[in-house]
């Protein structure tokens, strides 16, 4: 019974410790397989935030690209709507120069990206230019002005098929009905203010008062401008009272525009129509009192003409000459008072007013006209903006230095050459006294001696005595020995 008691309480013990010995290993392996779960799950913590940081770092290149696309997105809202600037050449004068300059500033300006292309005089030039234009998606409008006038029905209808708007500039597009608005120069009222200027500096009221007459020629510019044909039809509505009545006579019959209009304003043809009425008409004078003319290069020619007449600036039938333009030279004979009055038209003001005008369209907006009647092409009377000129004299010449168009340098009057002659007369009584350095010689010394009687010019006196040719000694001279001297002293 005891050792049955023994055996069991043994076997218990061992039951024990072989159960203490597998908890242990279990825990162990629980242990084991809890640190690996841990290292496990650190791991799977681990690659994810791995991942979260490839995402983070894959966010902040894909903010990289964004902010790079949407750079690139931006370029397209920087691109500006265009206007397409077509002029015929790219003049080389002031005028010229500032004209494009303030044009391209005040559309970019406004917001325009300004295109400005020159034709060099060729219309076919100018077409291809337009068509070019044309296939441009940004295009907005067209400022043309035009080499020919005549040759832009068909290319501005293809501008009108694709809803460009076309403004005409300076010169007036025929033949159309394609052109939104027109903006030039007033000429006709240009054109009435060298009339009155004329009157007033001809002063042929006091002439008409007098029942005088003053002597007119005008040269005119091109047949086919008809710019042009405004400006002399302003001038004849202020001068052609005067031709009316007597006080202006045009000698040579030309006071119609038809008839001194010069064909392209060709300088070489002006000067041989001029020379042509002078030689006919005014053979005596060599010139007409007043010389009207459209442009400074035609009051130059006619300047040239005069002097090879040998007829020069404050000559007494030096004529009244006016020119049109204000071009350097010509304020410079105006302040030498060789050329009467210009006019000077500031290509700035057009160009201002066209950029104005193109903006006001094409934000909606209500576009001043000037002229709703005037400018007729032959198919469409054209709404149209205008500029005035500047009459500039001898008086206020200085604006234009003033204004910024000219250094002062550029149209100083030289001196005057004049002034010269003035001074010459009072020189020669001066060089004069030759015989009088002759005459002091001492009469006794000569006396009785023959070679000395013909001594020129010396006076003798009735004791033998020399006397000076201006002594005025009359009674004391015989008159046997001295009327051929009298003679040739008088």
């Amino acid at each position: 019974m005891k050792r049955q008691i023994a055996g069991i309480l043994t076997g218990l013990l061992v039951c024990s410790a072989f159960l203490a010995g597998c908890g242990k290993n279990e825990a162990t392996q629980a242990v084991k397989e809890s640190v690996e779960t841990e290292k496990e799950g650190n791991g799977e913590s681990t690659e994810a935030e791995g991942k979260d940081q490839d995402k983070k770092s894959d966010a902040e290149e894909t903010d990289g690209s964004t902010e790079e696309s949407s750079g690139e997105d931006q370029a397209p809202e920087v691109v500006l709507d265009k206007i397409g600037i077509l002029l015929p050449e790219e003049r080389s004068d002031m005028n010229g120069s500032l004209e494009r300059a303030e044009l391209k500033s005040r559309l970019e300006e406004n917001g325009y990206d300004a295109a400005l292309y020159f034709a060099k005089e060729d219309a076919d030039t100018q077409i291809s230019q337009i068509r070019e234009l044309l296939q441009d998606e940004n295009l907005k409008a067209l400022v043309i002005s035009p080499v020919d006038p005549y040759s832009l029905s068909d290319v501005l209808q293809e501008a009108s098929d694709q809803s460009i708007p076309v403004i005409d500039y300076d010169d007036l597009i025929m033949d159309t009905d394609k052109i939104k608005y027109y903006v030039t120069f007033n000429t006709r009222a240009i054109g009435n203010e060298i009339g009155k200027n004329i009157v007033k500096q001809a002063e042929l009221d006091k002439v008409r008062e007098d029942r005088g007459c003053r002597t007119i020629e005008f040269l005119m510019g091109s047949l086919d401008d008809d710019a042009s044909l405004f400006l002399f039809n302003g001038i004849m509505e202020v001068l052609g009272e005067y031709v009316e009545d007597g006080t202006l006579v045009c000698r040579s019959g030309r006071t119609t525009f038809d008839q001194n209009g010069i064909a392209d304003e060709n300088t070489a043809d002006a000067m041989t129509q001029l020379n042509s009425v002078i030689s006919e008409f005014y053979s005596l004078e060599k010139t007409p009192d007043i010389i009207c003319t459209a442009s400074d290069v035609f009051a130059l020619a006619a300047m040239d003409i005069l002097e090879n007449e040998e007829i020069y600036p404050g000559d007494e039938n030096w004529p009244l000459i006016t020119g049109l333009n204000a071009d350097a030279d010509a304020v410079k004979s105006v302040a030498e008072g060789k050329m009467g009055f210009t006019v000077m038209m500031d290509r700035r003001d057009l160009a201002e007013a066209c950029a104005t005008l193109v903006d006001t369209y094409l934000k909606g907006d209500d576009v001043e006209v000037s002229n709703y009647s005037q400018y007729d092409n032959g198919v469409k009377i054209i709404g149209t903006v205008t500029c005035d000129g500047k009459l500039i004299d001898k008086d206020n010449y200085q604006i234009l230095v003033d204004n910024g168009f000219y250094l002062a340098e550029m149209i100083a009057p030289e001196a005057s050459p004049t002034q010269i002659p003035e001074a010459s007369p009072t020189l020669t009584p001066e060089v004069s006294p030759a015989p009088e350095e002759v005459s002091p010689t001492p009469a006794a010394e000569v006396t009785g001696v023959p070679e000395a009687s013909p001594a020129p010019d010396n006076k003798k006196t009735t004791d033998g005595k020399n006397a000076a040719p201006a002594s005025g000694d009359g009674p004391e001279i015989t008159t046997e020995e001295v009327p051929s001297v009298k003679e040739e002293h008088l």
